[in-house]
């Protein structure tokens, strides 16, 4: 039954669909997740994160293939790889630098608001439904834009 995904040396049992509405499975009485307790965890380790850089990093970005696909056909080959890594810089600094300032700016709120109460749940889920929106509202525009053109 331990043949399945393992997560932070926790197993995760995939070899069957869980039943029942609980966190724990009625025909096997094991979780088919990870507990979210363990996303909870403050030492952030890159051998934990491994999987998830991997998964992401495997992913072909689409604009890469653009830049690539036209630098081959024009005969402009290390003008592409240049681009593409330009590009890949680019976006490893943009990313890393939101996600930086999402993570300070939420535990600046819980600090400020206390740990654990009440007004510390809701200024965080303020803060993640004010980022959701954000998203949104970029999406939408550049949807419109793309629409217009």
């Amino acid at each position: 039954m331990g043949s399945g995904l393992r997560f932070q040396g926790q197993p995760v049992f995939a070899d069957h669909a869980q039943s029942g509405s609980g966190d724990l499975c009625d025909a096997c009485g094991k979780a088919h997740a990870p507990d979210p307790l363990l996303f909870q965890s403050r030492t952030f380790s890159l051998t934990e994160a491994w999987s998830a850089i991997v998964a992401v990093g495997l992913r072909p970005c689409s604009g890469a293939i653009i830049v690539m696909s036209f630098s081959m056909l024009n005969g402009l080959l290390f003008g592409g790889m240049l681009s593409v890594l330009a590009m890949s810089i680019g976006t490893a600094i943009t990313v890393s630098l939101l996600a930086i300032l999402a993570v300070t700016a939420k535990d600046a709120a819980i600090r400020y608001a206390g740990t654990g109460s009440r007004r510390a749940s809701r200024i965080a889920n303020g803060i993640e439904i004010a980022g959701a929106l954000v998203v949104l509202l970029m999406g939408l525009a550049l949807l419109g834009a793309s629409l217009q053109a």
